[in-house]
């Protein structure tokens, strides 16, 4: 649906309100139209995604699914319950993952584990900057309910409040999202958002903050004290009043321990708070924050939009600091999609998008980590294991190159990407790694895709072909690999189908 929207933009131009940068399920879903005051039921479109890897996880974005090797498939159903002020979306998700066994040789470098660390926890992150991100989630099949894309929300005439479930994806991109995206399960958390834009000098305003609950996955430590945390978020864009094809925006996200879930509605000012120095005291809350800066602007004479996102991990201290080294803890997305003229009643369309999460050069001069990794929230940026930003996740950069020839009621086209797993690691941990220069985690993947849409609803597919080189650093005893390349091929099938809900 954002897809079909965001293409049509090309052409079309930005209606008011349709920036798409600040979204969700239940502002993407149109309401009941009823003037009469009274309570209307609906059913929502099920949709069904089911993802196959062939050798190895491979997963991003897939919200509540986490795919690892085998099967996975997520099913959502539901229904829509609507007054003129008052919703209620329940929108749950069935979960299931063969997740089958891989291949992991531990004959390669990696830091040993704390005693009370699961065997499955990524062993990179586990010294200063750590984070709960599980290589493999269990030993056994996973099956459960999530509560998925669930919504209760009272609405006014300009502002909006409720309770959700459901996942926010704030910023520009098309493969990655820096602060929040549908990556990871989504959370459960209070918001307050406008119900549509607001009239301002600059342009038509929109507006996002919310307060929510981080669980920790079963395979991080055998702490239970620490299961829950906090997570406060704002974002907001305009839509500029001289260009409405023209939208800036920022986002701040701020993170924090807690005792326990009675602490995380409190937390709404955390958005404000100050998190570039380290609190000696132990027993106080401790916070971690990350912030960005993006904007989105689109050529419907030229088919034509150019779109980036720019953040960093640490506040700025003041000016001196940002003129010495502007790139500290710094990341960023830059990418475009452009829709050529019509041919043969169908269009040729290109996207292209780069997102880089590695180290920048100040690590140099003082340790930076990286990002999703935290000195004060063990956790990091994570719900149930999985990233909530970007899916490349800590330390890593991704290319990404898609061709697509668009009809009115089809598409297929070609893509091709790279991803660079883990870069930090090599300067986290030095020489034992650093010095096999080929043992760089990298993934390499072109594939093709296609999407269809008619009167049963829709379906979309699409089959990669992934060569992980190196992966998680095995490099066979040196380089370049002594003739035991230990790389992995590894074929994604994903296919969603989603009946009576024509995008």
């Amino acid at each position: 649906m954002v897809d079909r929207w965001r293409s049509d933009q090309l052409t079309a131009g930005v209606p008011p309100g349709r920036s798409l940068l600040l979204r969700s399920a239940s502002s993407l879903t149109p309401y009941i139209v009823d003037t009469t005051g009274r309570w209307r039921a609906s059913a929502i479109s099920p949709e069904v995604l089911a993802v196959v890897n062939s050798a190895i996880p491979f997963s991003q974005n897939y919200g509540s699914l986490w795919a690892g090797r085998g099967a996975s498939t997520r099913t959502l159903v539901g229904f829509k319950l609507e007054s003129a002020r008052v919703r209620f979306i329940f929108a749950p998700e069935i979960i299931y993952s063969a997740n089958t066994d891989w291949l992991l040789r531990h004959d390669y470098y990696a830091p040993e584990l704390p005693p009370d660390r699961s065997p499955y926890t990524l062993p990179y992150y586990v010294g200063a900057f750590t984070i709960d991100q599980p290589m493999r989630f269990g030993d056994s099949r996973i099956r459960r309910i999530d509560l998925g894309q669930t919504t209760a929300m009272w609405s006014g005439n300009r502002f909006a409040f409720g309770f959700s479930n459901e996942n926010e994806w704030w910023g520009p991109g098309i493969r990655n999202a820096i602060v929040l995206s549908n990556n990871a399960p989504g959370f459960p958390h209070l918001f307050f958002r406008t119900a549509r834009p607001l009239k301002t000098y600059f342009g038509d305003l929109e507006l996002r903050w919310l307060v929510g609950g981080l669980t920790e996955s079963s395979f991080f430590d055998t702490v239970s004290t620490n299961d829950a945390r906090s997570i406060a978020a704002i974002g907001a864009t305009v839509q500029t009043r001289w260009d409405p094809d023209l939208t800036f925006g920022f986002a701040r996200s701020v993170y924090a321990t807690s005792t326990g879930w009675s602490e995380v509605p409190w937390r709404w000012l955390d958005v404000f708070a100050r998190t570039y120095q380290d609190v000696p005291d132990t027993t106080r809350t401790r916070r971690d924050q990350l912030f960005t800066l993006f904007a989105r602007w689109v050529f419907p004479s030229e088919g034509l939009e150019v779109y980036g996102e720019w953040g960093r991990r640490e506040l700025l201290v003041n000016l001196r600091d940002f003129l010495l080294a502007p790139n500290h803890t710094q990341a960023y997305t830059i990418g475009m999609q452009w829709r050529g003229p019509e041919w043969r009643a169908g269009t040729f369309r290109v996207q292209s998008e780069i997102t880089q999460l590695e180290q920048s050069a100040t690590f140099r001069d003082r340790p930076v980590g990286s990002w999703y990794t935290s000195t004060r929230v063990i956790q990091g940026y994570t719900h149930r294991g999985e990233i909530i930003g970007a899916s490349i996740g800590p330390g890593a950069s991704s290319q990404w190159l898609a061709v697509d020839y668009l009809r009115q009621s089809w598409r297929v086209g070609a893509f091709g990407g790279r991803i660079r797993w883990n870069q930090d690691v090599h300067n986290n941990y030095g020489a034992p790694v650093y010095v096999a220069y080929c043992n760089q985690d990298v993934s390499i993947y072109p594939g093709i895709r296609a999407a269809k849409s008619s009167w049963f609803g829709t379906l979309t597919a699409d089959l990669t072909f992934q060569n992980r080189l190196t992966p998680f650093f095995q490099h066979g005893g040196g380089c370049p690999n002594n003739g035991r390349r230990l790389d992995i091929r590894n074929n994604t099938l994903s296919v969603t189908v989603s009946p009576w809900n024509r995008r």
